[in-house]
C-alpha cells in the first residue's frame, strides 16, 4: 500500500485493526480507487495470509454460471456438466478468504446463497442435496449505492445488513492528493524495472499531476504514468509532455472560497489573521502538504508554516 495523505492513513489504521479478526467488511469507492489492493492488505496482515485469497468479479461472470462457479456443482448437476462435478470458489478458498468485488451485481437467487455462507459457514452445491462446511473471511466491495438497490428490490436487505457489518469507504484520489506524487513514483519505478528503461517525472510535471483530478482515480494515475514512460523511455518526462487536458488543468487558475466568517467584533488584524489563516487550510486540504500549497499562494514552505502558526495564536 502505498499512502501518505492523512485521510488515507487514518483509514489504514482502522483497516490494520479490521485484519486481526473475521469481521465482514464492505469496502466502497469510485472505480479504480484500490478496494482489491486495501482488500490484499487486509487478508495479508490477518491470520489467514497463508491461505488462499481468492478475488471474484461479480460482474464479470455470466449470470448462468456465477452459481457454479461460487459454490461448485455436483456431478451431471446440468447438460454439459462434469462427469466427476466441480470445486466451487468459496471450498478453494477455506481458511483463507474470498473478495467480492462488484458485489452489487449478484443476481437474487445467488444471494440469497451468499447469505447462507455469511450466517452459518455453508455452502450447497449446484444439484447436491447435501451441504458442506467453509471456513472463509468474505469481504465485499462495490461502487453502487447498496441501499438505493434494496430499495428497488435489486439488493437483499438482510444480505445488506450482513455484508456492511463495517464499512469502509475509499476516497476517491482527488481528495487524498497527498498520495498522487508517491503513486506516480511508485508506478514509475515498476514500469522502468518490467521495461529496463530510466526515465522520470519532473518537478513541474509531478506538480501538475497533483492538480489533475483524476475521474478514473488510481487506475487511470497508473495508466498515465506507464503511457509517458513508454513513449518517453529515457530521460525526464517535462510538464509540456503531459496529455493536453491534464496540461490545461494543472495550470488552471486557482481560486479560494473564504466560508462564512465570523469576524463581527474583531479589528482589522485579527480579521485579516482570520481570513489569511482560512486560506491557507484551504490550500493545504486542497493540494494535500505544505509544500504544494505553498507553490499555489507563491510563498516559502517556511514562510506559510509561520502564517499559519502565526494566524492560530493570534
Amino acid at each position: 500500500m502505498i499512502v501518505e495523505d492523512k485521510l488515507m492513513i487514518d483509514i489504514l489504521k482502522i483497516v490494520t485493526s479490521l485484519s486481526k479478526v473475521d469481521t465482514t467488511v464492505l469496502i466502497l469507492g469510485e472505480t479504480g480507487v484500490g478496494k482489491e489492493g486495501l482488500a490484499k492488505y487486509m487478508h495479508y496482515n490477518s491470520k489467514r495470509k497463508d491461505k488462499p485469497f481468492i478475488t471474484i468479479n461479480c460482474g464479470a461472470i455470466p449470470e448462468n454460471l456465477i452459481e457454479s462457479e461460487l459454490f461448485g456443482y455436483e456431478a451431471g448437476a446440468f447438460t454439459g456438466a462434469s462427469k466427476e462435478g466441480k470445486i466451487g470458489l468459496f471450498q478453494l478458498a477455506h481458511e483463507g478468504t474470498v473478495f467480492l468485488d462488484e458485489v452489487g451485481e449478484l443476481p437474487l437467487e445467488v444471494q440469497v446463497k451468499l447469505l447462507r455462507v455469511l450466517q452459518e459457514k455453508q455452502i450447497e452445491k449446484v444439484g447436491g442435496i447435501k451441504s458442506t462446511k467453509v471456513d472463509v473471511r468474505v469481504l465485499g466491495a462495490t461502487n453502487k449505492d447498496l441501499k438505493d438497490l434494496v430499495e428497488k428490490g435489486e439488493f437483499r436487505e438482510d444480505l445488506y445488513y450482513r455484508l456492511s457489518v463495517f464499512p469502509i469507504e475509499i476516497p476517491p484520489l482527488r481528495k487524498r492528493k497527498g498520495d498522487i506524487v508517491p503513486l506516480v513514483k511508485y508506478f514509475s519505478k515498476i514500469i522502468n524495472e518490467k521495461y529496463n528503461f530510466k526515465c522520470e517525472f519532473e518537478e513541474e510535471a509531478l506538480d501538475c499531476l497533483q492538480w489533475y483530478e483524476w475521474p478514473g482515480n488510481i487506475r487511470e494515475l497508473k495508466n498515465i504514468v506507464e503511457r509517458h514512460i513508454v513513449m518517453q523511455r529515457e530521460g525526464f518526462i517535462r510538464k509540456n509532455d503531459l496529455n493536453d487536458y491534464i496540461y490545461k488543468e494543472g495550470n488552471r487558475e486557482l481560486t479560494f472560497s473564504i466560508n462564512n466568517l465570523c469576524i463581527k467584533g474583531y479589528g482589522l488584524k485579527e480579521i485579516i489573521q482570520k481570513i489569511e489563516l482560512e486560506i491557507i487550510d484551504d490550500a493545504i486540504d486542497r493540494y494535500g502538504n505544505i509544500r504544494m500549497a505553498a507553490k499555489a499562494l507563491g510563498v516559502d514552505p517556511s514562510t506559510l508554516i509561520r502564517k499559519r502558526q502565526k494566524s492560530i495564536k493570534g
